[in-house]
């Protein structure tokens, strides 16, 4: 399938948009997952944009644990191991790879903001929402709740998820039983992220399957 977008401006401020929008510090492997997973960028682009884009300041590399190399040292070839939270021991001296992570500087900021528009309107979106349902409600920030209310002889079970976007899902559904009812609290309290994504897969019909006779 051919990628939506080739040229490297373009790419570089897809890039810088996406990250710039989720907000914050990603490893390489999720950041290529969500770029790629629309057929927008190739894999080659991708990478080739990326690391010229980190090699300009406009991403900048951060290490969570306080274990990154010193300034003097040399940065790690991406052609040979991925990016990330990875722990990869030497079986002679027994170092640790530092983990690292991305994220957007001030300067790839100002970027994404200016130039942000110029990207399409479709393609924009799109790769957002796939990067939402690509990351877990943890990392995004986002606030699961539940509640229910006595209906006549069953209840009325109202489930919601928001982040920083607002609402992501606001659910109300009406449960039989008392067993219906602590099934569908306790269900969605352990899986939350599970239920957000089979129902956007339902209601976007990325599993038509269930609707065959």
């Amino acid at each position: 399938m051919k990628s939506l977008l080739t040229d490297p401006g373009e790419i570089k401020i897809f890039i810088l948009y996406l990250l710039d929008k989720i907000g914050y510090p990603l490893d390489y492997p999720s950041i290529g997952a969500i770029m790629m997973q629309d057929g927008v960028v190739n894999f080659f682009d991708f990478a080739e944009c990326f690391f010229a884009l980190v090699e300009a300041g406009h991403i900048r590399e951060i290490y969570p644990d306080g274990d990154g190399p010193s300034r003097n040292e040399e940065p790690d070839d991406p052609n040979v191991a991925p990016f990330g939270a990875i722990d990869e021991t030497d079986d002679d001296d027994e170092i640790k790879k530092p983990r690292k992570l991305y994220e957007v500087s001030e300067t790839g900021h100002r970027v994404a903001v200016g130039l942000g528009d110029s990207i399409m309107v479709s393609v924009r979106e799109r790769s957002y929402r796939s990067a939402l349902r690509h990351l877990s409600l943890k990392k995004r920030g986002a606030q699961v709740e539940k509640s229910y209310e006595p209906e006549g002889d069953g209840f009325i079970v109202r489930c919601s998820i928001t982040d920083k976007e607002g609402t992501a899902l606001d659910l109300k559904l009406r449960a039989d039983s008392k067993y219906q009812l602590e099934r569908m609290m306790s269900n969605f309290d352990d899986r939350p992220e599970v239920i957000f994504r089979g129902i956007v897969a339902l209601m976007s019909g990325d599993v038509n399957y269930l609707f065959e006779q």
